[in-house]
């Protein structure tokens, strides 16, 4: 299934997914250090997190682009599309929840630590779906472009390891 939402015949959506995940893991990460003795970085906790919030709205975009018109309705990759999408919308809420717990210090209370870890979780749930989506469902793969293995059969690609 050829991505939707793509530039030069490349889908966009895995192009902007590593910056909220890399951006907002490590805010979680910095929260953790700042309680274990390392106080300035709950201030970097804090603009890393309003820097993968945004990051996270413009991947969203072409995401919600491909859900709609790459994504098969009534298939397992449908499915697993959907779960992707509710695990992602569930860890920006979570983040930004953590982001309204911040204090003028840039600390954060334990609630907030505690919807940031939660929002780590999702997220890392939902790219573990995205992936399912990509390596299991060929969901934004090009499968008709000249350099794709033969012998697919019913939607399933030959590994490498196999074309010999």
């Amino acid at each position: 299934m050829k991505s939707t939402a793509r530039v030069a015949g490349h889908p966009i959506h895995p192009m902007l997914v590593p910056y909220p995940f890399a951006l907002l893991s490590v805010a979680t990460a910095c929260d953790v250090a700042a309680r274990q003795g390392y106080p300035d970085l709950g201030r970097t906790a804090g603009q890393l997190m309003d820097l993968g919030l945004v990051s996270a709205v413009v991947a969203a975009v072409p995401g919600i682009i491909d859900y709609f018109g790459s994504v098969p309705r009534g298939t397992e990759a449908s499915t697993h599309a959907t779960w992707h999408a509710a695990a992602n919308s569930s860890a920006l809420a979570a983040f930004l929840l953590a982001r309204g717990e911040r204090r003028e210090d840039g600390s954060t209370t334990n609630r907030g630590l505690t919807f940031a870890l939660l929002g780590t979780a999702a997220l890392s749930l939902g790219g573990w779906l995205g992936g399912s989506l990509v390596y299991h469902h060929h969901i934004g793969v090009d499968q008709d472009s000249p350099t794709a293995l033969p012998g697919r059969d019913h939607g399933e690609w030959m590994d490498s390891a196999s074309y010999t």
